[in-house]
């Protein structure tokens, strides 16, 4: 199934604890065919306008289900998912400290679904290379886009408790819960709020690659337009 699954919709705010207040701007449903069990991995990603002007995802595993909350984080070595192999051992510095991770998992996701807007040019089809990091408590998580725009992310997992704290309620869907529940949860995912409102602009720190290899660290900000603001889950 390539339809979001995760229980947000576009443009409905979504209300935690203070100061957590965050509104689902885009998902993008990513696919990669395991030639191994020959099965296709599906996990979906969702790009929330979060408070402090800062952009953030919500990834939910279609196979583990699995909920990761991961923030824009700037490190200060050149990461780059393609030259990356599993249990490889790398030093990262972010925060002002230096990590010991483990590479846990390599590989590129194909992109099946597309809804609502991003701070990305994405594309149908197209393939995201990444990079999952871990150790010292931390998960890492480093995408490439393209051959520009290289982006890290700090990982936290979220339990049930966890999501109802950040996002007001528990956006894993209820497994098991039948056809009906899950019709219900695409068509609501697939609608856009129509009302305009006020602008807001959100940056992102971007690590961006020149020709010549040198990296340096850039804010990319937007200015988008705010849905209508919705209510507290359940």
């Amino acid at each position: 199934m390539t339809r979001p699954r995760a229980r947000m919709r576009l443009g409905k705010h979504l209300v935690g604890r203070p100061p957590w207040r965050s509104l689902p701007h885009g998902v993008v449903v990513y696919g990669e065919w395991d030639p191994e069990d020959r099965t296709t991995y599906y996990w979906e990603e969702w790009e929330l306008l979060g408070y402090e002007n800062t952009d953030f995802w919500v990834e939910y595993d279609h196979y583990t289900h699995q909920v990761t909350l991961y923030r824009p984080v700037e490190v200060h070595e050149d990461l780059d998912p393609r030259h990356l192999r599993e249990g490889q051992q790398v030093a990262v510095t972010f925060g002002g400290q230096q990590h010991r991770l483990v590479v846990g998992e390599v590989g590129a996701g194909t992109i099946r679904h597309l809804a609502g807007g991003f701070t990305y040019d994405l594309q149908l089809g197209q393939e995201v290379a990444y990079a999952e990091l871990k150790g010292d408590g931390v998960v890492l998580s480093v995408e490439r886009f393209d051959d520009r725009v290289l982006d890290v992310y700090l990982g936290t997992v979220l339990d049930a408790a966890g999501q109802k704290a950040h996002f007001g309620r528990r956006v894993a869907p209820r497994r098991g819960a039948g056809a009906l529940v899950a019709a219900v949860l695409v068509t609501a995912v697939l609608g856009l709020a129509g009302a305009c409102g006020p602008t807001t602009e959100t940056c992102t720190p971007r690590t961006v690659v020149a020709a010549d290899g040198s990296t340096t660290t850039e804010q990319d900000c937007v200015r988008r337009s705010v849905f209508g603001s919705g209510g507290v889950g359940k």
